[in-house]
Parts: C-alpha cells; sequence; structure tokens
C-alpha cells in the first residue's frame, strides 16, 4: 500500500508545482497566457496522464505476480506435504516388507523339511538268531505277478534297503496322487 501513498504524494506534488507555476506565470504575465506555454502545460499533462497510466499497469502486474508467488507457495507446501507422506508411507511399507522376511526366515527355519528316513520307525540291529529269519515278505517290494502287465522297467534297480524303501515310498506317492 505504501506505493499508492507514495503515487499519491507525487500527485499532490505535482499540483502543488501545477500551481505554483500557474500563479507565477499568472502574476509575471498577462491576463492573457502565451499559447506556448498553454500548449507546453498542456504537453506536460498528457506526459503525466502516460506515466500514471504506465505506474498502475506495472502496479497491475506486480499484484498479479504476487498472488501468483502466493499460490506457487501453497502449492509447494502441499507437494512438500504430499512428498513427505510419501516418504513415510515407503519406510513403513520396507519396514514391514523385512518384518515379513524376518518371519518367513523364521518359519522357514521351524518348517525344515523331515528326510524320509525319520517317518519310518527304527529298525533294531539284527542279532545273529534274527538274521538267519527271512525277512517278511510284506516287507520286500512286491513282485508282479504273471498275469499282471508288467510296466517299463528302468534300467535302475534298486540294490539297498533304503533303497527298496524309498522306490516304496514313490510308489505310494503315485497311488496317492492318482497316478
Amino acid at each position: 500500500m505504501d506505493r499508492r501513498d507514495t503515487m499519491a504524494q507525487g500527485r499532490q506534488q505535482n499540483n502543488g508545482s501545477r500551481q505554483r507555476c500557474a500563479q507565477s506565470a499568472a502574476a509575471k504575465a498577462p491576463a492573457e497566457p502565451p499559447k506556448a506555454v498553454c500548449a507546453q502545460l498542456e504537453q506536460m499533462n498528457r506526459k503525466l496522464a502516460a506515466a500514471s497510466a504506465e505506474i498502475l499497469r506495472y502496479q497491475t502486474r506486480l499484484f498479479a505476480c504476487e498472488r501468483q508467488m502466493a499460490a506457487l507457495r501453497q502449492e509447494n507446501a502441499q507437494l512438500a506435504a504430499a512428498c513427505e507422506q510419501a516418504r513415510q508411507e515407503a519406510e513403513c511399507a520396507s519396514a514391514h516388507a523385512e518384518q515379513l522376511r524376518q518371519e518367513l526366515a523364521r518359519h522357514a527355519e521351524a518348517v525344515r523339511p523331515v528326510p524320509v528316513a525319520a517317518h519310518t520307525s527304527p529298525q533294531p540291529e539284527p542279532s545273529a538268531a534274527q538274521s538267519q529269519r527271512p525277512e517278511p515278505e510284506a516287507e520286500q517290494p512286491p513282485q508282479p505277478g504273471p498275469e499282471a502287465p508288467q510296466p517299463a522297467q528302468p534300467d535302475w534297480k534298486p540294490q539297498t534297503r533304503l533303497e527298496h524303501l524309498s522306490v516304496e515310498l514313490m510308489n505310494w506317492f503315485d497311488d496317492m496322487m492318482g497316478a
């Protein structure tokens, strides 16, 4: 608002200067001013009006720029707040993801695959009396009968007890899966 006050003071000074000029010209000059003085005064009045109009245009532009700056500052503050919120959400999501990874690692350690041998009952070491007895037929791998069609035989044949048990287990899985 001090620009308007400055402009008002400038106008008052100009009006005062005009009055003094007019008074001194009236005192010195005859009752009718010469045409040259009137033309010069008219020209100065036009220049003053043009300068006042230009000042008014600059003030209008300045006020528009100040309003735009205020709007940009407000928008910048909103964007900064949104960025800060997004940063906090990203940190929270990162912390949550890390927590889930740790829980998954704990669960993976707790749920380790159990070896197949752990599911079978432990076999006592055969004593000399038991080693002479033949094993019951239920524990031996089933032999297909002559009337059953024989499936394609792989090149590999189980030789140890562990291999026989693994073949039996795989056959059991195949039966369960419906294969």
